[in-house]
């Protein structure tokens, strides 16, 4: 009677094939299944906040929003997440504020290209900074709500280029109404 002796050497082959096929299989399904979950969009706005752009008091507003989205559909999304921004970078310490808060959006791509259109909400609330027509100049404090429509440029399923345009509604002491938000963004997704 011949006895065979199992040895790590044996077992080590038929373990790495299977396991080696097993990561290519779930490769092949990631790359053409599911779309990426979670995403991150960095933005850079120009806020033109006064009467008629005659005394804009905005600026430049860098801002940062993480996202994670559930498809609803095969070609329509929704996304919850985060923002935080600077608003007026560039226009001297006396135009700097802080705004932040949650997001909602819904994306959706009409056509078979590699093109999407947004509608974004955001409730911000933080500090900006405000001139009224005599010159004066405070910084706020409040709910800073805003709202923007986008379009999405894939270049692949992971990045993407995005023109918004937003406005947002501000109701201060020194001046209320709308400030209008045009915007570039770069967006990573995984």
């Amino acid at each position: 009677m011949v006895r065979r002796r199992w040895t790590s050497s044996a077992l080590t082959g038929p373990c790495a094939g299977m396991v080696a096929l097993s990561l290519v299989s779930t490769g092949a399904r990631a790359e053409e299944g599911a779309p990426p979950r979670w995403q991150v969009d960095v933005k850079a706005a120009y806020v033109v906040l006064g009467a008629h752009a005659a005394r804009a008091t905005g600026g430049l507003m860098p801002s940062v929003t993480g996202t994670r989205r559930w498809p609803v559909r095969d070609a329509v999304d929704i996304g919850i997440g985060a923002d935080v921004g600077l608003f007026g970078l560039g226009g001297g310490a006396r135009w700097l504020g802080v705004l932040g808060g949650p997001t909602a959006s819904a994306r959706v791509m009409p056509f078979r290209a590699p093109l999407s259109f947004e509608l974004t909400a955001r409730l911000d609330l933080g500090r900006i900074p405000v001139c009224n027509a005599w010159g004066l100049c405070l910084r706020y404090l409040g709910f800073f709500p805003a709202a923007e429509l986008g379009a999405a440029y894939l270049s692949t399923q992971h990045v993407a280029v995005v023109a918004t345009c937003g406005v947002r509604f501000i109701r201060t002491l020194a001046w209320s109404g709308v400030s209008v938000e045009p915007a570039a963004a770069g967006r990573i997704a995984w």
